[in-house]
């Protein structure tokens, strides 16, 4: 008796191990599978970074004060019920490394740039986000962030991270 389930529970296996492989099979010869095709291409990694421009060369720092924040989007409107979907994002920026001033600018309006920044994922539902594209809202948030500097502008807005929980 036991060695007759035992055999029935290695043949069921063996089914589907070779359906999951000829699926997979099938999947990528018929060019359907895109594995990754949901991975961003990440940023940098926020560090001293060499800049160079013509004949002189300016040192740049990562402004890394904001931290790791957790928005929410905007519910979607045919589940009246939900709540948005939760966004992990860590931004970063670099800066002349030598303008103390605008480092300590930005320091001192990190709160106002957490608040852009989340109130700007707030504002859009999870596929309106994903329609308008990771550089998109970079560059949306870039401008929102200087109009609210006065010693400096800054060139790019980064995120180490840029999840979307589901």
């Amino acid at each position: 008796m036991q060695t007759t389930i035992n055999k029935i529970l290695t043949v069921a296996a063996c089914c589907l191990a070779a359906f999951i492989a000829a699926a997979t099979i099938i999947a990528f010869a018929s060019k359907k599978a895109h594995p990754g095709i949901n991975l961003r291409e990440a940023d940098p990694v926020p560090q001293h970074v060499q800049k160079t421009a013509g004949d002189t060369s300016q040192q740049e720092a990562a402004f890394t004060g904001i931290g790791r924040l957790r928005a929410s989007t905007k519910p979607e409107p045919e589940a009246a019920d939900s709540a948005g979907v939760p966004v992990v994002i860590t931004p970063w920026f670099s800066y002349p490394a030598d303008d103390k001033t605008f480092y300590e600018e930005l320091a001192r309006k990190s709160g106002v740039i957490k608040s852009i920044i989340l109130q700007y994922f707030s504002q859009y539902t999870e596929k309106q986000l994903r329609s308008i594209g990771e550089e998109q809202i970079k560059a949306d948030i870039l401008g929102k962030i200087n109009e609210q500097l006065v010693l400096g502008k800054i060139k790019a807005v980064y995120f180490s991270d840029y999840i979307f929980l589901e």
